[in-house]
């Protein structure tokens, strides 16, 4: 990752920057859409179920299917736009070996896990209900009738699609305006950041504060994967942990 070494990365996106953020909207609300058809197709092949309601009041399998739905289309949809303009889609998603070779993978993890182990251990002591009250409605979904699809959408989902979209097509297309690289991260930042709303004030810090580093991350290696990489494993982590460890119901 060389912390002092040269910048590696370089935005190659064809899309006029003025463009990047709506087109992005319109990306999230397709496949949002996209979530919808999905969650209709399971009801109507498997029927309504008898799956416990999530913390949303909604069946906690209907709700996961809703998300893959979503997560799937913010992918396909990402990818597709990514090759307009005469763009190649691998370099506008910065698909590529990153700088320092694969082995800056598991050294990239060291940061996040050491940050968000004191400041969660921090908020255990502190505020420990917030804590509990910003996990129960994941563990809700893994202690589920579709535990798997539920990880399966928080370990690979949910890395997969914030990262292509996020720091993947927005970071590539505002890098190349009056922002530069330190603008776009904290505008990547608040928009990814926005996008976990519900969360508690301290988690919505830990978001973004994680989301300032994968841009470090990216501008530093040149590369999506180490973003992808640590994002996964992070969140793997943490949905194990929550299937096997039972919180204390909220308050």
């Amino acid at each position: 990752m060389r912390p002092q070494g040269s910048v590696a990365y370089v935005p190659r996106n064809g899309w006029p920057a003025w463009a990047v953020i709506p087109a992005g909207v319109v990306i999230f609300l397709l496949a949002a859409l996209l979530g919808f058809v999905v969650s209709g197709v399971y009801v109507g092949v498997l029927g309504n179920g008898a799956s416990a309601l999530a913390a949303s009041g909604v069946p906690g399998d209907l709700l996961i299917a809703w998300l893959i739905g979503l997560q799937i289309g913010l992918v396909l949809l990402t990818w597709l736009a990514a090759g307009f303009f005469a763009s190649k889609r691998s370099e506008v998603l910065a698909l590529q070996v990153p700088q320092g070779g694969w082995r800056v993978l598991p050294l990239a993890l060291v940061p996040i896990f050491l940050g968000t182990s004191l400041w969660d251990a921090f908020l255990l002591w502190w505020k420990p209900e917030v804590v509990y009250a910003d996990l129960h409605p994941f563990q809700e979904l893994l202690h589920g009738d579709a535990a798997w699809a539920a990880l399966l959408a928080i370990g690979v989902g949910a890395p997969f699609s914030e990262e292509f979209l996020f720091r993947g097509f927005l970071f590539s297309g505002l890098a190349k305006s009056r922002l530069a690289l330190a603008g776009t991260a904290l505008v990547t930042t608040l928009l990814w950041t926005s996008l976990h709303v519900g969360y508690s004030i301290f988690a919505l810090t830990e978001v973004f504060v994680i989301g300032l580093y994968f841009s470090w991350l990216l501008v530093r290696t040149g590369s999506l994967w180490v973003m992808i990489f640590c994002h996964a494993v992070y969140n793997t982590i943490i949905a194990v942990a929550l299937y096997f460890v039972t919180l204390p119901a909220p308050a």
